[in-house]
């Protein structure tokens, strides 16, 4: 079986879009089929390192570029979008002369996995898939206030994904021609069905490589004296919510007895110590920036419980890294998180006003810290979720639902 793949971010030696793209790849690859990916040259030097560590022969990558000028736009938020349609009719280009030499049984759009950006490979009139995606997500208006000097930049986002879900031929038509479409939110999942995609799945790409997720985890019913350590992991952006968590923790009764650690920089790294000031948490934070992946495992070894509170999100890593080591989670009721993290693995906080989630998030620190042992089966459930999202795991659903759907063909 021969398989072509669009993978705009595709890195072995990044996490996010770009390392599940290169899992991606190895998973077809891993399968026996024959197996041609489009990627951009960003990633070029790591993907070959790694091919040339663990040779595939039936694993090979394109990598088509785009004019120096649209290069140099890339990281503007207008120019990223300019950047992405170029690249995607250049590689319609490269797959229609690809397509005529070894006749794909089946073409797999992945990156980016934004439903409103779409996928030039429809054109191919071939068997597709396109997904996982994300993009049907829109943060709540009325937490603008948590964004800062971000919130013009995120209704400009809003702004253009509408303008695309209207007029982008690219998404209409990958919808349309796509034998299964899959997704990694509610949100998303509606868009799709809205525009008529025959076969529409929810399905969590994000996933952990079977050495990440810990064989055990030591659960204790710990005592409070020293207090609850909570941790937050992630880049210091607008919409990572990290101010309406700080608010939350400000509010948390003065009994009960925590410290919080940060982990992460970023573009809001500079107003971080007036928020620890304004909300009077200077001496219980300890931020310690970006810190290489080792620190992170210790953090998530050494903490009590695991704050998300992204105001939008397709999903998140953060969350299976944090459940992978057995941590409760406190969680935003909305995009993935609501979908996907269980409901017995801590607290889905409601997102409807902010003085409401304010409240609920400060509750659920503070039950937390009255119930170590409800704290500690939280933890465990976290942890048994954790074993079932490998992409081992990952592979054996994904083949199965191919089964079932008539997709999926011996190498």
């Amino acid at each position: 079986m021969k398989i072509l793949l669009s993978l705009y971010a595709c890195d072995p030696m990044k996490g996010g879009e770009s390392g599940r793209s290169w899992n991606w790849a190895n998973m077809y690859a891993d399968e026996g089929f024959e197996v041609y990916c489009l990627t951009t040259p960003r990633g070029r030097e790591n993907i070959e390192n790694a091919l040339q560590k663990t040779p595939k022969p039936n694993l090979k990558f394109i990598y088509i570029s785009v004019p120096q000028w649209v290069e140099k736009m890339y990281y503007s938020l207008v120019g990223v979008y300019l950047h992405y349609f170029i690249w995607q009719s250049n590689a319609y280009k490269i797959a229609k002369q690809l397509d005529k030499e070894h006749n794909f049984d089946l073409v797999h759009h992945i990156s980016y996995g934004s439903i409103q950006m779409g996928s030039s490979l429809w054109r191919l009139k071939k068997q597709m898939i396109f997904g996982p995606l994300g993009g049907g997500q829109f943060p709540p208006k009325a937490f603008k206030q948590y964004f800062v000097r971000g919130w013009r930049k995120e209704m400009l986002r809003d702004w253009v994904s509408r303008l695309l879900e209207l007029f982008n031929s690219n998404m209409l038509n990958s919808l349309k021609q796509a034998k299964l479409v899959l997704t990694i939110n509610q949100e998303t999942y509606q868009m799709a069905k809205k525009h008529h995609a025959k076969e529409v799945r929810m399905f969590l790409d994000n996933g952990l490589s079977d050495d990440a997720v810990p064989k055990q985890v030591y659960f204790a019913n710990q005592s409070n004296d020293d207090g609850l350590k909570l941790l937050w992991v992630g880049r210091l952006f607008p919409r990572k919510g990290l101010p309406l968590v700080l608010e939350a923790l400000s509010k948390v009764n003065p009994e009960v007895k925590f410290s919080l650690t940060i982990l992460g920089g970023g573009e809001l790294a500079d107003l971080l110590p007036i928020w620890l000031k304004k909300y009077n948490l200077e001496k219980v934070t300890d931020w310690k920036g970006q810190v290489p992946w080792s620190e992170v495992k210790q953090a998530y070894l050494s903490h009590d419980i695991f704050l998300f509170c992204s105001l939008r999100e397709s999903f998140g890593q953060q969350l299976l890294e944090a459940m992978s080591y057995g941590l409760p989670i406190i969680t935003l009721n909305h995009h993935g998180a609501r979908d996907f993290v269980p409901e017995n693995a801590g607290f889905k906080v409601p997102v409807n006003e902010p003085q409401e989630t304010v409240r609920e998030i400060a509750k659920a620190v503070e039950y937390m810290y009255q119930y170590p042992e409800k704290r500690v089966e939280f933890g465990k459930n976290s942890y048994e979720f954790a074993q079932t999202q490998s992409w081992q795991a990952k592979k054996t659903a994904i083949f199965a639902l191919y089964k079932e759907l008539g997709i999926y063909a011996k190498s």
